[in-house]
């Protein structure tokens, strides 16, 4: 069933759809700049012109103190140190700009907003929500982007087309959403349809509303209700993306060049190894190993059926096979399209259609194929029955996981039902590459010294192969595959896979022009030209998108709210002609994020105090006019690492494979949390295993996202559960004691010096009196770590003023 977007239940309630009225929305304008005098900030000048009109101004700038604070939390994700702070007291304010946007931390702060935006996680969603094991280094690519200031038109390009340019962990941008794995998908043509639909559309919707800042994906079944996007426009964006699949692929770089370098000695080391093993082989007259498509000849014979009896498998467990083939001359009288008919002993795997004809389905592609597994481990038999007499000379058979091991092949001849063995069939000794538990080894007439002998041959033949493997392999890093044949993308009336309307070339919406590409281009020139496109100076959307998200990063709110969308159901920009400024300025710039940062950082609108105003406040309650900077509380991943940095344990181990807020990785259900933590455990938060569809533990109430969905604009709610939590989990009273030692060691033994420097360390300010004295009585009658615990838990300390 398709899934519905929110835009289609309005169009079924009765909601008017897109009417073209003749003119084109702003969004789809590009931008003009305004005129600024040049003595003039053109942030502060264009804001302080709006609030001109209602009787406004800026506020004051805040305390010193209050504003590196301010700055700290906003980019970096962590109040500054005692020393940060005593340093950046006595410095210009541009001393400490351009410290954070040096900083480490600020591309680890602000990566996680853009991961927000495309929900990014590292299990896959849906049923079974396994894991992603090597999706992580996409997130240490963003970081690693934001703080090498990657021009973002770069950023854009590397995410669409990374594979051009050996960036190949970049490309998780495109398959950052869920998708069905393979095994999940019925193997009927509609089911097969419908899952590639579904996991295109994830990428048109990750594409669509991070990059363009348009919900596309809202013409899956129909136009646009709202914007200029007809259905085929969401098809010719599909077809952009025809030859992407999702998948690991090589991971290219430094690692992959020094594994390259191994391959030959390992290879040398194994063909050693096996000439050792022939000998063994040959001594103790053990049959020679299995291939992985293995081939039985034999006389013709003239057969009704054949049955495989498989009396066990390589590793003792449930027999599997992927396809079996009996063949007459060339030609395989075993498929199910020639009328044969597969049965078996049992079956395990419930999305078999018709239980066995996956076995003679033709499929051996171990991608797309499914394979057959017997319901338990032991004896098994797999059976084909032709449609009629056959004469057949050879079964050819493609292993899987358990394969047979120890088998006899038999056929049913024409006249009576009597099974009669084929020539050369196995007798039941195992070879020398089956055997992996040298108890369970079953090998006639030899000793058990003998016995020891292969099985410490095949271990190190297979250390070896899973060697040798491993670094042909090279590492791996989960993203976009591509082929160089796209399949052919038809535009699907009403978003049927089934119902195919027409045949269509790759192409961008109509509305934002052509993507001047020859439709018979190869499989990259699709993807870079959509780079080019988008990175057109004078697109429309592009820079307007991007230079929207960092400035609701400092100010809690975009200039146009609806961050993701800016077409009719978004909302309009507040300040119309300041966006188009910074959009304009920020391409001017070289597309530099740092520099737009800075523009912004500089400007008195940041730098004003957050305190209210009773005149503004009545005019203007949600300060979106800015007449003071807004405050606000930050996110789950701002409150955990501050915790952290504060009592002294945050370990600032960057990048690599992430710690785990649960016993377990993936899976649909019973996930129990962890409720305390070893120093890996202590990392910031974005180097958390994230698991979609699981909220995290305390953090979770933070309105942390799930990646269920795209999250762009995060609710920022106040809940007595959050409260609850910071006060009572196991993580905050134990980060609280730590906070405690640390403020003894670095204070004394002291009350007033021990709460000075509890503040200090907390709020970036010293006590009143009154606070000083509070706090004194409950330490005295409660003890220190209480203290430290009351801190964790206040508005001021989980807020950014």
């Amino acid at each position: 069933m398709n899934r519905v977007c929110s835009y289609c239940l309005l169009f079924l309630f009765g909601v008017s759809g897109y009417a073209d009225d003749g003119e084109k929305w702003w969004s789809f304008v590009p931008p003009t700049k305004p005129e600024i005098p040049a003595d003039e900030n053109a942030i502060d000048f264009l804001l302080e012109k709006r609030l001109a009109e209602q009787g406004l101004d800026l506020s004051p700038e805040a305390e010193k103190r209050t504003l590196i604070r301010r700055v700290f939390l906003v980019m970096l994700g962590m109040p500054p140190t005692a020393g940060e702070l005593a340093r950046f007291e006595k410095a210009d304010y541009a001393e400490l700009v351009d410290f954070v946007l040096a900083d480490s931390r600020y591309g680890e702060r602000w990566a996680q907003h853009w991961l927000d935006v495309i929900r990014w996680a590292e299990t896959v969603g849906f049923e079974t929500n396994l894991e992603r094991k090597n999706a992580w280094p996409y997130r240490d690519w963003v970081i690693s982007a934001l703080n090498s200031d990657l021009p973002y038109d770069q950023f854009i390009f590397e995410q669409l087309a990374g594979d051009t340019t050996g960036n190949d962990a970049a490309l998780g941008f495109l398959v950052a959403g869920p998708a069905n794995l393979p095994g999940q998908i019925g193997r009927d043509e509609e089911a097969m349809r419908q899952a590639r639909q579904d996991e295109l559309d994830e990428v048109i919707r990750t594409v669509g509303q991070s990059l363009f800042g348009l919900t596309i994906g809202c013409a899956r079944c129909h136009d646009h209700k709202f914007d200029p996007i007809s259905e085929r426009d969401y098809y010719a964006m599909q077809a952009v993306f025809a030859g992407l699949t999702y998948g690991d692929r090589r991971w290219r770089g430094k690692e992959n060049d020094e594994w390259t370098t191994r391959v030959p000695e390992v290879r040398q080391k194994l063909d050693t190894l096996k000439k050792e093993s022939e000998k063994l082989r040959v001594g103790l007259m053990l049959h020679r190993p299995l291939d992985d498509v293995h081939t039985d000849e034999f006389e013709p014979v003239t057969a009704r059926a054949v049955r495989m009896k498989i009396h066990a498998t390589n590793n003792g467990g449930a027999a599997t096979l992927y396809e079996l083939e009996v063949w007459s001359g060339e030609k395989n009288v075993a498929l199910a399209s020639v009328g044969s008919r597969p049965s078996a002993s049992s079956f395990a795997l419930a999305n078999q259609t018709r239980h066995f004809d996956n076995l003679v389905d033709g499929t051996v592609d171990k991608r797309q194929a499914f394979p057959w597994v017997s319901a338990k481990s032991g004896p098994a038999w797999v059976q084909v029955d032709f449609a009629g007499p056959e004469t057949i000379d050879r079964v050819t058979w493609h292993r899987a996981g358990g394969y047979p091991a120890d088998y006899d092949l038999e056929f049913l001849p024409s006249g009576p039902d009597d099974w009669q063995p084929l020539a050369n069939s196995r007798k039941r000794m195992l070879r020398v590459d089956d055997t992996r538990d040298v108890k369970t080894v079953r090998l006639t007439g030899l000793t058990p010294e003998k016995i020891q002998q292969v099985a410490d041959q095949v271990a190190k033949i297979r250390k070896a192969e899973a060697e040798l493997a491993r670094l042909s392999r090279g590492p791996q890093v989960y993203g976009a595959i591509f082929t160089d044949e796209p399949e052919e993308t038809f535009v699907l009336s009403r978003g049927d896979p089934m119902n195919r309307a027409g045949r269509i070339d790759p192409a961008i919406p109509v509305s934002l022009g052509k993507l001047k590409l020859d439709p018979k281009s190869a499989e990259p020139n699709r993807r870079l030209a959509l780079a080019k496109h988008l990175t057109d100076p004078a697109h429309p959307l592009t820079a307007r998108v991007i230079v929207n998200r960092i400035w609701q990063h400092h100010f809690g709110t975009g200039l146009v709210e609806t961050s993701s969308d800016f077409g009719k159901m978004g909302i309009p920009p507040s300040h119309p002609k300041l966006l188009d400024w910074l959009a304009i300025e920020f391409v001017e710039n070289g597309w530099s994020l740092k520099s737009l940062h800075r523009n912004i950082l500089h400007s008195r609108a940041f730098r004003q105090s957050s305190l209210p105003n009773q005149k503004a406040a009545t005019i203007d309650a949600e300060a979106r006019l800015l007449w003071r900077f807004p405050p606000r509380r930050m996110e789950a991943e701002s409150i955990r690492d501050s915790i952290l940095a504060v009592s002294g344990k945050l370990n600032r181990k960057a990048g690599g494979r992430g710690f785990d807020f649960f016993q377990q990785r993936g899976g649909l259900s019973d996930y129990r949390a962890k409720e305390t933590f070893d120093a890996d455990g202590w990392r910031r938060m974005i180097y958390a295993h994230k698991i979609r569809m699981q909220a995290v533990d305390i953090f979770g109430a933070f309105d942390c996202p799930d990646a269920g969905q795209m999250k762009p604009n995060r609710t920022r709610s106040i809940t007595p559960i959050q409260s609850l939590s910071l006060m009572n989990s196991p993580f905050s009273n134990r980060q609280a004691a730590f906070f405690a030692e640390r403020i003894r060691a670095e204070a004394g033994t002291e009350p007033p010096s021990q709460i000075d420097r509890a503040f200090l360390l907390a709020y970036s300010r010293e006590p009143d009196l009154d606070e000083r004295e509070r706090l004194i009585n409950l330490a005295a009658g409660h003890g220190l770590d209480q203290v430290c615990r009351v801190i964790f838990n206040t508005s001021e300390f989980v807020f950014l003023q």
